[in-house]
């Protein structure tokens, strides 16, 4: 029996396994979803600014990145979550990995690229019904890197994705950096499976 729609399948990638990568491509028919390491993104968060096109809220990203990471962030795609009322997150990859990962899936081909996500975006998708109206940290660990998010009532309030993996340093230092601000109990974390 031949299946109606394809199987889909997520592939998670880890710094060094992108040479690796194309002969982990399936050679099936079957949508793929590349989910990468946090090595990978750079974040930003994105406050609200009242009438701003989506273009301008890229470009507001877009300076912010090029601010704190200087000339290299040209080369970078850049996104933004989904409208929620309150702050955005800002993603930034660099273009050539994007270009990279979607040339192992030829036009034609049976298996389909039909994502690319940072690791953080994928996490929060999975975990958001988790996550109560006053907010909560995002705490996900890898070899080497940790990524603290702290989503507030109305959207994201600060992202970290730094070389550091002790959760209780990094949310002490968040607390202090929060000032007076109301700070969720809640800590949910994933550890990076490749």
């Amino acid at each position: 029996m031949s299946l109606l729609f394809p199987e889909r399948r997520e592939i998670r990638l880890a710094p060094g396994g992108l040479d690796a990568f194309a002969h982990e491509v399936p050679k099936g028919r079957v949508d793929v979803t590349v989910v990468l390491s946090n090595h990978f993104a750079r974040y930003t968060t994105v406050p609200p600014q009242d009438g701003a096109t989506p273009e301008e809220l890229v470009a507001l990203a877009r300076f912010q990145f090029a601010k704190i990471h200087g000339e290299r962030a040209r080369g970078w795609e850049v996104r933004l979550s989904r409208p929620g009322g309150g702050a955005r997150l800002g993603c930034a990859i660099d273009a050539g990995l994007l270009e990279r990962l979607k040339a192992c899936f030829p036009k034609g081909g049976r298996a389909r690229l039909i994502s690319v996500q940072p690791w953080l975006m994928a996490a929060y998708n999975r975990l958001r019904g988790r996550i109560p109206r006053e907010g909560a940290w995002l705490f996900l660990a890898e070899p080497g890197r940790a990524c603290l998010a702290r989503l507030a009532a109305k959207g994201w309030a600060s992202v970290h994705n730094v070389p550091e993996t002790d959760p209780d340093l990094l949310i002490e230092r968040e607390r202090n950096r929060a000032g007076g601000e109301r700070l969720p109990a809640l800590v949910l974390t994933e550890q990076f499976a490749p």
